[in-house]
């Protein structure tokens, strides 16, 4: 009887120890957001999301991967019980979304040089312009007016998406496009961080054309789970935790990125 027990107590607390662990999915070259850096995946959206499932009682086991895959996973996968920075696709088939996680500070940049004049998105219909994966659905009616697939499923000719956005800031500074559209944190931290592979410090021109805020969420396939995320992300924006983590990766010298390049050494 006695052997009897002490198996149903091993057995309980090993279920209970996998309870407590979840397999959660972060995005990967979006820095400062979510990126890998000497073998560590780090960035504004993973320190929150660990810091918030690590309040909650969980351990994690992370796996990095590309936007494209990350967002597919959000929608129709089941491998991940978390899948971390995504957009609102809304609830059902098993995956629950969020509250708004992180913003995202969207703008239409190009180099002087091109002489780009750019009021509203229309303007922007002879302009190559280059963005990130199904961006077109992301930065509202306007932008998919013009850029959205045409009836063959092709994107017009002077837009393309780009997998990895460290290569859309590639062909910025290469002239294979006139213009992209970023989050102003990314693209100042990949002007930065590439000021030693090209010339990044050629001046720039920067257009608020988008009215929509675009914000990052998490998508769960537990709602008592997502309910305790939210509650506990409320508590750290309250708090000032949330700022202080943003801090850590976005200082003065990030922000003024946006228009002036790195300082030549």
């Amino acid at each position: 009887m006695k052997l009897i027990l002490a198996l149903l107590f091993f057995c309980s607390g090993v279920q209970a120890e996998e309870a407590k662990s979840l397999s959660v999915a972060f995005g990967k070259g979006r820095p400062p957001y979510s990126f890998s850096e000497r073998g560590n995946t780090r960035g504004i959206e993973v320190d929150l999301a660990m810091e918030i499932l690590k309040r909650l009682g969980y351990k994690v086991r992370q796996q990095v991967m590309s936007p494209y895959r990350i967002e597919a996973e959000a929608k129709h996968g089941n491998t991940f019980d978390v899948v971390v920075g995504v957009p609102q696709n809304g609830d059902g088939a098993g995956h629950y979304y969020s509250k708004p996680f992180v913003a995202y500070e969207n703008y239409l940049i190009a180099l002087r040089s091109r002489k780009l004049s750019a009021k509203k998105v229309s303007d922007l219909s002879g302009v190559r312009v280059g963005a990130w994966h199904n961006a077109w659905k992301d930065l509202g009616k306007d932008f998919a007016r013009v850029f959205s697939p045409k009836a063959n499923g092709r994107l017009p000719d002077n837009y393309r998406e780009f997998v990895r956005q460290e290569d859309q800031v590639k062909a910025l500074w290469a002239g294979d496009i006139d213009a992209l559209v970023m989050d102003r944190y990314i693209f100042g931290w990949f002007r930065m961080t590439m000021a030693s592979q090209v010339n990044t410090g050629a001046d720039v021109d920067v257009f608020d054309l988008f009215p929509v805020v675009n914000h990052s969420h998490v998508a769960f396939r537990d709602a008592k789970l997502r309910s305790a995320f939210d509650k506990e992300l409320e508590r750290m924006r309250q708090s000032g935790e949330y700022d202080n983590i943003v801090r850590i990766y976005v200082g003065e010298r990030l922000a003024a990125m946006l228009k002036s390049g790195p300082k030549p050494h």
